[in-house]
């Protein structure tokens, strides 16, 4: 025998409000935003360079300008010098940057390396010939929730800045 009793057959279905039609279609949208954002790879680990000169020096910093929690956040410092390298080269990093990276290992390693209250200072043997390539291999530390790292990288004759490049990285949620 078949019941023909329901719970639901008064109740009347409450019309849509406008406010309640334009918030759904606002969060199908947001949703759809970020969706197609990703798909375009708007949102992935990215990286930029940036350059400068000054008196016979040029660096250059390709580093990781988007990234994740986990991923990689390389730093690749290209210098030149117009006259080539006489000694060590030394090069300052702002010590932030580290706080919010899984540090790997540098490529070439350097000689010497020590810190400040507010930047780190890196000795690397001078290459032959005018160019110094140095890469970082390191990741955006776990458990990151997303922010912006400011920094500036530097390079040093005689302890003082001869050409200096700004750089930011945002760790994105």
């Amino acid at each position: 025998m078949a019941r023909t009793d329901s719970t639901t057959e008064d109740l009347v279905e409450a019309p849509r409000t406008f406010r309640g039609q334009l918030a759904h279609r606002t969060g199908v949208g947001l949703v759809l935003l970020v969706a197609a954002a990703g798909l375009l790879g708007l949102l992935g680990p990215r990286t930029s360079t940036h350059t400068e000169a000054a008196d016979g020096w040029r660096l250059s910093v390709e580093h990781a300008s988007i990234t994740r929690s986990g991923q990689p956040a390389p730093l690749h410092l290209r210098i030149e010098s117009s006259d080539g390298f006489t000694g060590p080269v030394q090069v300052a990093l702002c010590d932030d940057l580290f706080d919010h990276l899984d540090f790997q290992n540098w490529y070439p390693n350097p000689s010497a390396e020590t810190s400040s209250p507010t930047r780190l200072l890196y000795e690397f043997d001078p290459p032959e010939g005018n160019v110094l390539e140095v890469s970082l291999d390191a990741r955006a530390a776990p458990g990151q929730w997303g922010g912006r790292e400011q920094c500036r990288a530097e390079v040093l004759d005689a302890e003082q800045p001869v050409v200096s490049v700004d750089f930011t990285t945002w760790v994105a949620p």
